[in-house]
């Protein structure tokens, strides 16, 4: 492992900085001194998260669980690691997570891309990678080049720390309406926008900002207010159409549960909703989804993390 002071002298030899590409609304990503962004450490960080010499079994990778086909997620209800041990918790999307609060389901979870990818590499209980060493990668031709230096853990993190900032979509119907005044949204989507923003429903108390999102976490508690401890972060709403099944432990299969769920007060409070304006905020709900995942469901040979970021 080379010192933190050489770190990137070859990846930003080209002088090829990152030039974002964002959507509408999105500022840039908040990007650690120590790891700035340059496109040639992008490409590498994008390959090594399909690379299954990440895993113990040499099988596994960052996408096996983060299928790009699925907005990176897995379709399970719980994550299953590279040795086949059940987790605890629901995979969660990486789609613009360079703008959550936290990363994870918990609120003292990591807060930065590059301290949360040590935790499914080097997580044993259960196992999510089981990585040993970056000495599978020493007689690689791509990493030798990258870093004639040395290449180790620290170096290998923030490639692919770096690829998953950009992971950064908002082209849905929502955001076109929103930020482009197109007519693409349904009506009962416009008035599922409607009640998902009231004070009669709350769910922009949890779900606000351009992400959709945290900070505020869900207390698991069921008569208490959300809080910012003892409970689970509020995740992105963004793709929620194409990424389930919902909650940090996947117990509720569709979107139609989970509002049921609500309205009979999952969170302590009960909100009166018919079956009219339940299907409204299911129509709100699915315009949230991304262009890129609108259509029907693709192998992931066939969208890899690199097609999806024309």
């Amino acid at each position: 492992m080379i010192g933190a002071a050489l770190l990137w002298v070859a990846l930003a030899a080209d002088g090829a900085t990152w030039a974002w590409q964002l959507p509408a609304g999105f500022p840039p990503p908040l990007v650690p001194a120590d790891n700035p962004m340059t496109a040639a450490k992008v490409a590498l960080g994008e390959r090594l998260f399909s690379d299954g010499r990440l895993s113990v079994t040499g099988e596994y990778s960052c996408a096996s669980c983060h299928d790009p086909a699925r907005a990176f997620t897995d379709g399970r209800a719980v994550a299953v690691g590279a040795t086949g041990a059940h987790h605890a918790r629901n995979t969660p999307t990486l789609v613009n997570s360079a703008y959550a609060a936290s990363l994870g389901w918990l609120e003292d979870a990591p807060r930065t891309l590059e301290a949360q990818h040590r935790v499914p590499l080097f997580n044993d209980a259960p196992i999510e990678l089981g990585f040993a060493s970056t000495a599978a990668f020493a007689n690689d031709a791509d990493v030798v080049a990258a870093f004639p230096r040395g290449f180790g853990t620290d170096e290998l993190i923030a490639a692919i720390a770096s690829y998953v900032r950009t992971l950064n979509f908002a082209d849905s119907p929502f955001d076109r309406y929103l930020y482009f005044g197109e007519e693409s949204l349904s009506d009962p989507a416009k008035a599922g926008l409607t009640l998902f923003l009231s004070e009669r429903t709350g769910c922009s108390d949890c779900h606000r900002g351009f992400n959709l999102s945290g900070p505020l976490v869900h207390s698991l508690a069921p008569d208490a207010e959300p809080a910012f401890h003892d409970g689970v972060r509020a995740p992105t709403l963004r793709n929620v159409a194409v990424t389930g099944p919902y909650m940090h432990d996947g117990s509720i299969p569709t979107l139609a549960e989970v509002i049921d769920f609500y309205a009979v007060g999952g969170r302590g409070r009960a909100i009166d909703l018919d079956s009219s304006e339940r299907e409204a905020l299911l129509a709100f709900l699915d315009s949230l989804t991304d262009r890129r995942w609108l259509s029907a469901p693709v192998s992931p040979t066939q969208a890899s993390p690199a097609t999806i970021q024309e």
